[in-house]
């Protein structure tokens, strides 16, 4: 017997193209692009001082009160706005589905303080010749700090505000903070699902805020394009002449239930996850995985999906830009689809929307839902002269149509792990 499919009824998204999935993907398909100079902080120190950053999210217009504010940041009100979209899109609030049978996964990375929140503690704690004095800031200087402040830098504090919201009560887990975390939260979700611990399941992966803190760990990883020429793009994935990514703000929350189950609340789900894979083996010299564990992550997921390479139409690639990560991604997938390479189609979208870290294979997840629906493929953005060393079908210079049957989500960590989805259409 065939095993039950699971289903996707719901998706959210939020990135620097928009806040919802229509703006998002008229964005991208269009060509546009969020990267721009950094808001929010003097970057000017910084050899990549742009980002891809999120606009126009009001944590007001989402109902948080201004209590619940003092402890929420760009991050959380991400996770807020695309985990609403997808609950509200999948029925789940109008759902007899009792609320301890609803899971909630997400990939969520580092949270950072902000100067302003501990100035004032510091400012009180100075001694006559402007000196810290540790003994004053300790008996009296920290009652500065607001008292929710140390609250603020746990991640799965916005993930509970969250759960609190949408009064969410199943299983639940916070994994964290690379981009191997958000396909994670997906697996874990499949998993709960299938095994039936739930009926049905939020999976969600948010990146960073940028901060200086956030842009300072880009640096530090190596991944950053840090020596751009002005006018130059700053993200050219598998591109001959590029330099390496830049950072984005996003979060991507898919809804995952049995097909029997959204058969009977009368749901049409948008489309199957059928696969996941994952691997891991660091590459020396180098902040991310080798050719093999990229390889191996791919042929995992394709496994658990019970398909072959063949059944591939479309990969949605970690394609970051870097020199050396782009080099093992397409020796990758050569190895995985060597009897046909140039049959698969390669699509990227940081160049669009910047690295999101945790974010990126959530986000690209639900770009492939719109993929599967619409039927046409976007560009990969600012890659005009591929490199020579592709043997596969990268989807450049304008979208194109195409009957994309299946999709595979790559993504890759910064400390050597690699992950893979596979997404397929409702009608496969």
């Amino acid at each position: 017997m065939p095993r039950e499919r699971i289903v996707i009824t719901g998706a959210g998204i939020v990135c620097a193209l928009g806040n919802n999935l229509p703006s998002v993907w008229d964005a991208i398909v269009s060509g546009g692009h969020g990267i721009r100079p950094i808001e929010g902080f003097d970057a000017r120190g910084f050899d990549c001082p742009v980002a891809a950053q999120v606009r126009d999210l009001h944590p007001h217009a989402l109902g948080v009160n201004r209590s619940d504010n003092r402890i929420m940041n760009t991050h959380s009100s991400m996770l807020m706005k695309a985990a609403h979209d997808a609950f509200f899109t999948s029925g789940l609030d109008a759902a007899l589905i009792p609320r301890e049978t609803i899971a909630f996964f997400a990939g969520m990375g580092m949270v950072d303080y902000s100067v302003e929140d501990l100035l004032p503690a510091v400012l009180k704690s100075l001694d006559a010749r402007g000196t810290l004095d540790y003994a004053a800031f300790y008996t009296e200087g920290h009652r500065e700090i607001h008292p929710l402040w140390p609250l603020s830098m746990l991640n799965n504090i916005s993930f509970c505000q969250v759960a609190i919201d949408l009064d969410i009560q199943g299983e639940n887990t916070v994994l964290s903070p690379h981009a191997d975390s958000g396909a994670q939260s997906v697996s874990e979700a499949m998993k709960s699902v299938e095994e039936g611990k739930c009926m049905a399941a939020l999976a969600a992966g948010v990146s960073e805020t940028i901060t200086p803190l956030s842009l300072a760990r880009g640096h530090l990883s190596g991944i950053l394009n840090s020596s751009a020429e002005s006018g130059e793009d700053y993200v050219k994935p598998f591109d001959t002449n590029r330099k390496g990514t830049v950072l984005g703000e996003g979060c991507g929350v898919v809804v995952l239930e049995m097909s029997s189950t959204a058969e009977k609340r009368g749901m049409v789900p948008l489309a199957v996850m059928s696969g996941y894979g994952s691997a891991c083996d660091p590459e020396a010299g180098f902040p991310g995985p080798t050719v093999k564990a990229v390889g191996a992550s791919m042929r995992r997921a394709l496994a658990h999906a019970e398909i072959g390479p063949s059944d591939i139409d479309l990969i949605i690639a970690h394609g970051e830009g870097t020199p050396r990560g782009d080099r093992n991604e397409i020796e990758a997938v050569h190895q995985v689809f060597s009897e046909f390479p140039e049959r698969v189609q390669v699509f990227s979208s940081k160049g669009a929307v910047g690295h999101l870290l945790a974010g990126a294979p959530v986000v690209d997840l639900v770009l492939g839902i719109s993929i599967l629906s619409n039927g046409i493929v976007p560009m990969t953005l600012n890659t005009r002269n591929p490199d020579p060393a592709i043997r596969f079908n990268l989807a450049t210079g304008k979208p194109r149509r195409s009957d994309v049957r299946r999709i595979l989500v790559n993504c890759q960590s910064s400390e050597g792990q690699a992950a893979s989805l596979i997404v397929e259409g409702v009608g496969r």
